[in-house]
């Protein structure tokens, strides 16, 4: 200590359960989270890239989502809006309808390569880009924060 003071040390299992709650909460927030980025397609000409997923761990297939909401700006009556969005030389094409909900289209993938996700089209979007994988690695952090903090707190209770 800085005054020449002792503490006593901290024992493992306290950091253990510290450790494996917030892996264990952290793990689960990311999950849940999926954030949205507006995209303005009358600025840009042709693909604008948006971003590139690895895919394809261990041979799975897994599901890439994109979802679209059209801006206030489409959803007029006389607006030419329309969305088209590039998977990994795949285009998916997105018809949406006239009220402010999100639309959903998926493609499977299996390549271990990345894949660049680009659109295209006009209007002002959000879109949200998420995948669904085959083999759930991304559970493994809560699994390992769970083991974590049931230890802990059991080793603490002894």
């Amino acid at each position: 200590m800085g005054a020449g003071g002792t503490s006593e040390p901290i024992p493992i299992w306290d950091l253990s359960s510290l450790m494996g709650s917030i892996m264990l909460i952290g793990t689960i927030l990311m999950a849940l989270w999926v954030p949205s980025q507006e995209v303005n397609l009358d600025e840009n000409e042709g693909l604008v890239p948006l971003t590139s997923i690895d895919v394809g761990f261990l041979g799975s297939e897994d599901a890439i989502e994109i979802s679209i909401m059209p801006s206030e700006s489409c959803l007029d009556s006389n607006s030419t809006c329309f969305f088209q969005a590039s998977v990994g030389g795949e285009i998916l094409e997105f018809n949406f309808e006239s009220d402010e909900i999100w639309t959903s289209m998926t493609s499977s993938r299996t390549t271990l390569s990345p894949v660049d996700i680009a659109v295209s089209g006009s209007g002002e979007f959000d879109v949200k880009i998420s995948v669904k994988r085959q083999l759930p690695l991304e559970a493994i952090p809560a699994i390992l924060g769970l083991f974590l903090l049931v230890w802990g707190e059991w080793r603490r209770r002894q």
